[in-house]
C-alpha cells in the first residue's frame, strides 16, 4: 500500500513537471527572443556608432563661391569687392543621436530610423581664396576712419552665402535621396547583423 502511494505521488509530480514545462516553454522561448533581440539591438547601435560611422558623411559637396559687396555713393564714390574661393560642405548624419527607440523589429526585418541629415562640417580652401576690391580714395579713407574692413565683411558672409547657394542649386540632397542610397548599400550591414536592415 505504501509503495502504491509513493508511486502515485511520483506520477503526479511527473505530470505536474511535464505540464509546467509545457506551459513554461513558450515563455522561455519569448524570454530567449527578448535577450536575443537585446543583443542584436546593442550590436547594431555599436556598429552604427563606431568611429568609422559616427559622423556618417553621405555627401561631400564642393563648389566655387563668389561673395560680393557693391556700393556707389554719389559723394564718396565706389565701394566694390569680391571674395572668390572653393568651399566644401560635408553633409550627413550624426549617428550618436541614435537610441534603442530608433531600432525596431518587424516581420524579421530591422528598421532603423536615422536622425535628420545636417551639416557635419564646412571647409574653405584657403589657397583658392582671391580678394578683389575697387574703392575710391575717399571711400578708403572713410572705411579706415570707421574701422571697416571689406575683406573681413566678405569672409563673414562666405559660409552662409555658400550654404544658401548650394541649397538654391539643389546640390544638397533630400532625405529620400539619402535613404535610397543607404538602403542600396545596406547588404554589408545585413550580413553582419543577420537580419535585413532597412533605413527609414
Amino acid at each position: 500500500m505504501k509503495t502504491l502511494k509513493t508511486t502515485f505521488i511520483v506520477v503526479i509530480c511527473l505530470c505536474i513537471g511535464a505540464a509546467g514545462t509545457y506551459i513554461a516553454l513558450p515563455f522561455l522561448k519569448s524570454l530567449r527572443a527578448v535577450f536575443e533581440w537585446d543583443r542584436v539591438e546593442k550590436q547594431t547601435l555599436t556598429l552604427l556608432q563606431s568611429d568609422a560611422m559616427v559622423f556618417l558623411v553621405t555627401d561631400r559637396i564642393v563648389s566655387q563661391i563668389v561673395v560680393s559687396v557693391s556700393e556707389n555713393n554719389i559723394l564718396l564714390g565706389q565701394r566694390e569687392g569680391y571674395l572668390i574661393g572653393t568651399a566644401t560642405l560635408y553633409y550627413g548624419m550624426d549617428m550618436k543621436e541614435l537610441t534603442k527607440d530608433s531600432i525596431q523589429l518587424r516581420d524579421q526585418q530591422m528598421f532603423v530610423t536615422l536622425p535628420p541629415a545636417k551639416e557635419l562640417d564646412f571647409a574653405v580652401d584657403l589657397e583658392s581664396l582671391q580678394f578683389i576690391s575697387k574703392v575710391s580714395g575717399t571711400v578708403a579713407l572713410v572705411d579706415w576712419l570707421q574701422g571697416k574692413d571689406m575683406h573681413a565683411e566678405l569672409r563673414a558672409q562666405f559660409k552662409p552665402k555658400a550654404v544658401a547657394f548650394m541649397k538654391q542649386n539643389k546640390m544638397i540632397p533630400d532625405r529620400r535621396n539619402i535613404l535610397g542610397r543607404l538602403n542600396s548599400m545596406s547588404s554589408l550591414l545585413t550580413e553582419h547583423i543577420g537580419l535585413k536592415v532597412i533605413f527609414q
